[in-house]
């Protein structure tokens, strides 16, 4: 027997290296024959977890894969192949050891692929650990796999916080998650979108590993878990394993485990956004506390600095905020959430009694530059929406009331002929800027 082989099978328990095939289990009656599974790793996963998977996916090959079945291991960020094997419907092939020399070049290449060190996108905003471009690789799958005719079992090992440098406003980090407007838009709306011309889906079953703890909070996990359930059923799959613990993932994979039903539905007149889960309570409470602190201050002592600028209105009504920096800035809003200047947050739990949004600038601005509007998206409001914004800035909290004057939203339409679904919020006058000099 090859040095690598005893090293694999040792590494492995199997003890018997030179004797009878091991026989701890009898995959062959787990799982059913002639069957395709697939495997999409990160390529950005952390070292501490590399081991750990590189001895989980040997074991899958010498021991758990059945007869007569086809395996395929992509790079499930890049969409590159990594290795893929047909486990022959040969006796011989029930044996650890057999399957060990002769898949040998297959796992040779698995572990290659986890010992590179691969070079992460350059993104202010990303860590890109673990990342996984799970809609990139759905459609990759789609082209590659339809003509085998197969829905294969996926197993995916990474983040399930989606991140792309090529689309950074749709990234799921630092407690971010899509709306359900999403889930009927098409491509060009969003990352998250279906395609008009797209072909018959795969009606996959998906089992997601990730590691570490990815989630600002339960709500966020909660949130993310939900949506590519939603997202996935979407594309004709089931999202049947979604865990941080690599053995469940691999034995509900390699079983074939079915999802428990969870009676999620997407709602249908979502707006196409990222909302966001907040760490804690206290990022939120110069907004939503009720008593300010000082209820009269002073113009601040400063012109340039961090700023942040929220709305306050009653609920039933879909309000928007939107601020620039500078001229020639980057407008946040909740298309874009996110510039080099700060991001932009919404409350998505409609709070009883209260909704809000607002943005941080957490560059310095000058109060003289920067531009805030607020638009009346949806809804009806008889004499029009009113409500409050409130602006922290030089450690005060100022406020004052605003309203627009239409009665029914026009959804975000711009333009002479829609000023009366938009009003202009002073930010120097808020600040008492303009009356100090």
């Amino acid at each position: 027997m090859r040095p690598l082989t005893i090293l694999l099978l040792l590494s492995l328990g199997f003890q018997n290296v030179g004797g009878a095939p091991a026989t701890a289990r009898n995959p062959a009656a787990e799982i059913p024959a002639g069957s395709e599974y697939v495997v999409g790793i990160s390529p950005f996963l952390d070292k501490s977890v590399k081991d750990v998977i590189y001895r989980g996916l040997v074991r899958l090959l010498v021991e758990d894969l059945p007869l007569n079945s086809k395996l395929r291991v992509y790079d499930a960020f890049e969409l590159k192949s990594i290795t893929e094997l047909s486990v022959p419907n040969a006796e011989a092939f029930k044996s650890p050891k057999t399957r060990a020399n002769q898949f040998a070049p297959a796992i040779r290449d698995v572990k290659l692929f986890l010992a590179e060190e691969h070079a992460k996108p350059t993104n202010s905003h990303s860590s890109f650990e673990g990342a996984i471009r799970l809609p990139q690789f759905l459609d990759f799958l789609s082209e590659n796999l339809r003509k085998t005719g197969l829905s294969p079992a996926v197993l995916l090992i990474g983040s399930p916080l989606y991140q792309d440098p090529k689309e950074p406003a749709f990234s799921m980090v630092d407690g971010y998650f899509p709306s359900d407007g999403h889930l009927h838009a098409s491509r060009e709306q969003s990352v998250f979108g279906f395609g008009k011309d797209a072909g018959p889906a795969l009606p996959l079953n998906v089992h997601w590993v990730y590691f570490g703890d990815p989630w600002v909070s339960d709500l966020h996990r909660e949130r993310v878990t939900r949506f590519w359930s939603l997202y996935l059923e979407r594309r004709a799959a089931q999202l049947a394993t979604f865990t941080g613990d690599l053995p469940t993932a691999m034995q509900s994979f390699r079983e074939g485990a079915k999802p428990s039903p969870r009676g999620w539905t997407a709602a249908m007149d979502s707006k196409i956004e990222m909302l966001r889960v907040s760490r804690n309570v206290e990022i939120t409470d110069w907004l939503t506390r009720d008593d300010l602190p000082d209820g009269a201050p002073p113009a601040p002592a400063i012109r340039l600095g961090p700023m942040k600028i929220g709305i306050r209105w009653a609920p039933n009504i879909d309000l928007d905020l939107y601020a620039t920096p500078a001229p020639g800035g980057d407008t946040l809003f909740f298309q874009h959430v996110r510039s080099p200047m700060g991001y932009y947050y919404k409350d998505h739990r409609s709070s009883p009694g209260k909704e809000y949004e607002f943005i941080v600038f957490e560059a310095p601005v000058d109060v003289r530059e920067v531009e805030v509007f607020v638009n009346f998206y949806k809804g009806y409001c008889p004499g029009g929406p009113r409500g409050e914004v409130r602006i922290e800035f030089d450690g005060r909290i100022y406020s004052a009331p605003f309203s627009i004057p239409a009665e029914r939203g026009n959804l975000g339409r711009s333009g002479a002929a829609a000023q009366e679904f938009w009003t202009r919020i002073p930010v120097q006058e808020v600040l008492k800027i303009a009356a100090a000099g």
